[in-house]
């Protein structure tokens, strides 16, 4: 089942088009859909709203989709985090579009006529099965080798957005593609996000289960006694997915009002931040340093994977595999 407050952005130049994307997705349990008649408007919203996913039409005025969808790989938006799930659509389904499409890493491309049904299985799909995104500096070097003028992200964000690894449906599929090494988290996780949980946020949840298995897998790197590089590689990514964490919390605290629980989540995010630094800046070789760290994380999701925090949902809607 989808949480709530899941944010969907629908593109189309064209009226009629851009409002049968915007009635399916706000049909879809759980969905708040946003729609834009144009790039620029589109553009608007990817920097102010916290979009979970985009629904985009390739040629419109400019940005065109495919120039949107640069600028989303690449993190140049505030408020959307770069490897949210994205589906295009086109009546003109060009070969060299479809091939930039795959380049930066498109969910999913549609050639119209696009039925409702269709549609909404997609936008479930991709929201239940996440796709590994590379890190924000690689797009950015795609950009930049397409001769593309984008501008670089906000020096002011003070957050870091290369986010390497979303939780997979298959781990080992997640790690061919990210490529770098290392080991991923073995089945039995360090952490675990409970089955059917949610804390009522659709990117929040994202995150949280980002972090736990970022976690994890720093911790099976080093109790395995894996290579350093491979350990300092995982222990980055583990900082990384807390430094999201931290900011995607802060933008949705920002524009929601469930006062209880900020005020829960935030004492628990405030615990772990000091855990999130030792981290950052531990000495992999003192193993027994190290080790007593990862106790008190341990401890820390524990606390907070609990009510009032989460709640588990009662149904499941999985959409079934294409």
């Amino acid at each position: 089942m989808l949480s709530r407050n899941v944010h969907v952005l629908v593109v189309d130049d064209v009226i009629l088009m851009c409002d049968f994307l915007y009635g399916v997705a706000n049909k879809v349990a759980g969905c708040r859909a946003f729609k834009a008649l144009d790039g620029k408007t589109a553009a608007e919203f990817l920097e102010n709203e916290s979009i979970d996913l985009l629904i985009t039409d390739i040629e419109m005025r400019a940005p065109s989709g495919l120039e949107l969808v640069q600028r989303i790989r690449a993190g140049l938006f505030a408020s959307t985090s770069h490897d949210i799930p994205i589906i295009m659509f086109s009546g003109n389904a060009y070969r060299d579009v479809i091939e930039q499409s795959i380049t930066f890493d498109v969910n999913d491309f549609l050639a119209k006529p696009i039925t409702s049904a269709l549609l909404s299985k997609k936008i479930q799909h991709h929201l239940q099965h996440h796709k590994a995104i590379k890190p924000v500096a690689h797009y950015l070097q795609l950009v930049a080798d397409s001769g593309a003028v984008v501008s670089e992200p906000p020096a002011d964000r003070g957050f870091s957005v290369a986010i390497v690894r979303e939780l997979p449906e298959s781990k080992a599929d997640d790690a061919e593609q990210d490529g770098a090494g290392s080991k991923t988290a073995e089945k039995k996780d360090f952490l675990v996000w409970p089955d059917k949980a949610t804390t009522g946020y659709f990117q929040l949840d994202r995150r949280m289960r980002n972090f736990a298995f970022n976690v994890s897998c720093f911790h099976n790197v080093f109790v395995s006694n894996c290579k350093p590089v491979a350990i300092e590689s995982e222990r980055k990514r583990a900082c990384e997915a807390a430094d999201y964490l931290f900011h995607i919390s802060k933008n949705i605290k920002n524009k929601e009002q469930r006062r209880d629980f900020w005020l829960l989540f935030q004492q628990r995010l405030e615990k772990l931040k000091p855990h999130v630094l030792e981290l950052n800046n531990i000495n992999i070789k003192h193993h027994s340093q190290v080790l007593v760290l990862l106790k008190r994380l341990s401890y820390w999701w524990m606390q907070t994977c609990n009510r009032p925090i989460i709640q588990i949902t009662d149904t499941d809607n999985e959409v079934a595999d294409d």
